[in-house]
């Protein structure tokens, strides 16, 4: 259980801090009882919406004691939705592992500016420059989830599903105009987790490209992705490329434009890989073409894999 740590030298009004907590808490005790109400209901689109939004309030905020485990005697109510349906290696590193989990609690937990009830969705990501803007839209549904190894167990993941780009330009950091909003080109898999989207102009027309990073499940696992938007006629995004890392994978833009691409592979089935085929891809003379590969181990089976993730 997380513990609620006061720093005097931070917070300089303890009696504030505390007032912090109790309004939060409040909150969180509303939120509860409307999942509940829903649950009962048999109303599971709104349960589900609820439940993201206090386990995603609760999994890393420390202004609580309240914890994203309170909800479990919720999920028992709905446990017959909930049976897992689709697993993951158990042999993965432990903080991976604990980073699939809560990870997907984590796009839930925004400012309720972010957050519309009547549609049930959430704007769960968005990013800005000096003259366009993105947002990743996405309406949250819950799915049980085997962990499968020496220490099996049974989890829920919060997913999205949904999911939508919002785009358009900006002006003195104002919007004056929206481009058509699009479905992101993740078919019908759910959405696990998306990073922040990126401006980078890719063939150097004065234009950003629109970036978007993304893990989206299968019945096995997972894949990441990475699509590229180019700016159309000052109207829409249209899909220009798409990079996808299979069987726990990787897809992600180096500071220098570089792709790299990577897959796992080895013997033994899917839940035995042990390496990982690492491309890299660059974008010349209007396309894009692989510059080199290599082969190394599984990054999931070590810390390996926050270097891929997070740096």
């Amino acid at each position: 259980m997380k513990k609620f740590i006061l720093v005097l030298t931070i917070c300089l009004i303890p009696y504030f801090c505390f007032a912090e907590k109790t309004a939060l808490d409040t909150k969180l005790d509303k939120i509860y009882k409307k999942a509940e109400g829903a649950i009962d209901k048999g109303d599971i689109k709104t349960a589900d919406f609820w439940l993201a939004r206090y386990m995603g309030l609760t999994a890393f905020n420390e202004k609580t004691e309240k914890n994203y485990t309170d909800v479990y005697p919720l999920l028992n109510k709905r446990a017959k939705s909930l049976a897992p349906t689709s697993f993951i290696s158990g042999h993965y590193n432990e903080e991976f592992l604990d980073f699939f989990v809560r990870g997907s609690y984590r796009s839930w937990g925004i400012d309720d500016e972010g957050i519309d009830e009547r549609s049930h969705s959430f704007e769960i990501t968005s990013a800005s420059n000096d003259k366009y803007f993105a947002s990743i839209i996405a309406s949250p549904w819950l799915e049980g989830w085997s962990i499968i190894g020496d220490k099996s167990r049974n989890t829920v993941l919060c997913l999205g599903e949904n999911v939508q780009i919002i785009s358009g330009k900006l002006e003195n950091n104002k919007p004056i105009k929206r481009y058509e909003k699009i479905n992101l080109a993740i078919g019908n898999h759910p959405l696990h987790f998306v990073w922040s989207p990126e401006f980078y102009d890719l063939d150097n027309d004065g234009i950003p490209e629109i970036w978007i990073r993304y893990l989206a499940t299968w019945a096995d696992g997972f894949s990441q992705m990475l699509d590229i938007y180019k700016i159309k006629d000052d109207e829409k995004l249209i899909l220009l490329k798409k990079f996808e890392g299979r069987a726990e994978g990787i897809a992600r833009r180096l500071n220098d434009g570089t792709i790299e691409v990577g897959e796992g592979f080895g013997e033994g089935g899917h839940m035995g890989y042990d390496k990982y085929r690492i491309e890299t891809w660059q974008y010349q003379d209007g396309e894009f073409k692989k510059t080199s590969e290599k082969v190394i181990p599984h990054i999931l089976l070590s810390d390996e894999w926050k270097k891929y993730y997070f740096d």
